[in-house]
């Protein structure tokens, strides 16, 4: 072999044109089916355990919505009796004391004839679904001056989630009402 050229030994000069390749052949582009499966799991395994958080929250917060829907509910009543100087009445479906989840209606007597006005209403299927409101009264009547005849408590819960905390609302006779909590107030 001729050297004078000025041109290295083709034994000795890198090849260009080759690319380390590792142990496979070719360009390796995207994800394998084994790496695939391995986040299929791993993703699997968060999400079985965020689902019981998640229905927990969501049932936390129809027990919330609920029992700030009946607290503005009870608030708007008295501010309409002592606006409008009569009684008005919030009462569950046929004042029953054990059914405040389905038409409820804030209602009060206009003219002679004593005509019933119904001025709210929360419409047939009530509050969210799956609460449950245990109180004593059926009705409840604000006076003029936005007194009730006797004091109530209303405790609402979730019917099927027993981890989500009981809010109560409580309503003196002197027609203060408590916001919704989680703590059991005197009239309870």
């Amino acid at each position: 072999m001729d050297f004078s050229a000025g041109r290295p030994c083709p034994h000795t000069r890198p090849n260009l044109h080759r690319r380390w390749q590792g142990p496979h052949r070719g360009n390796s582009a995207g994800f394998t089916l084994i790496e695939l499966i391995v986040v299929v799991v791993i993703v699997g395994i968060f999400a079985a355990m965020a689902i019981p958080s998640f229905s927990y929250m969501i049932h936390k917060s129809a027990v919330t919505a609920s029992s700030n829907e009946l607290y503005d509910l009870l608030q708007y009543s008295r501010a309409e009796a002592v606006t409008r100087g009569t009684r008005v009445t919030i009462q569950a479906p046929g004042g029953a004391s054990g059914a405040w989840n389905g038409n409820v209606t804030v209602t009060y007597a206009s003219g002679a004839a004593a005509t019933s006005v119904t001025l709210r209403q929360i419409g047939t299927s009530g509050f969210q679904t799956g609460i449950s409101i245990a109180t004593a009264v059926g009705s409840l009547v604000f006076t003029s001056t936005g007194t009730v005849s006797s004091a109530a408590c209303f405790a609402l819960s979730h019917s099927t989630d027993n981890k989500v905390a009981t809010q109560y609302i409580g309503v003196q006779a002197s027609g203060r009402i408590t916001a919704p909590s989680t703590v059991k107030p005197g009239e309870c």
